[in-house]
């Protein structure tokens, strides 16, 4: 009696370990999805712009450019990125662009979270470039 005691708490002990484990959040794999509009003031940017995504961030990292978990470019005629197959989470989003009436390069980006019952749905969010 004690063994089968002993078999069914190990049991159970390993089958939540691997449930815990299994759920991810801040990644792709998930059916979650950003439309992230870039922005310079009230001016859309229309172009190539460049968007890194860091997973599980809620502030810019370091090296927005470097240290980051995904690099997507924009349509050449939209003024805004899908980012596409998230799990609800936390992700920071930093843009490059080049706004083309003042003629100068632009760059910023924004915290957002994907909710649980965003998990399924598209969610726009507004990156404003300075």
């Amino acid at each position: 009696m004690k063994t089968l005691n002993k078999l069914i708490l190990v049991t159970i002990i390993t089958g939540s370990v691997a449930l815990i484990s299994s759920c991810k959040k801040d990644d792709t794999g998930g059916d979650a999805e950003i439309h992230a509009k870039i922005f310079h003031g009230s001016t859309p940017m229309i172009g190539t712009t460049t968007l890194y995504v860091k997973f599980g961030a809620e502030t810019e990292p370091s090296e927005p450019t470097t240290n980051y978990d995904l690099r997507l470019t924009g349509e050449a005629d939209d003024n805004h990125v899908h980012v596409e197959g998230l799990r609800p989470g936390s992700y920071y989003l930093y843009a490059e662009a080049f706004d083309s009436t003042l003629m100068v390069p632009v760059k910023g980006g924004v915290a957002t979270t994907i909710k649980w019952g965003e998990r399924k749905k598209m969610k726009e969010v507004e990156v404003q470039v300075n």
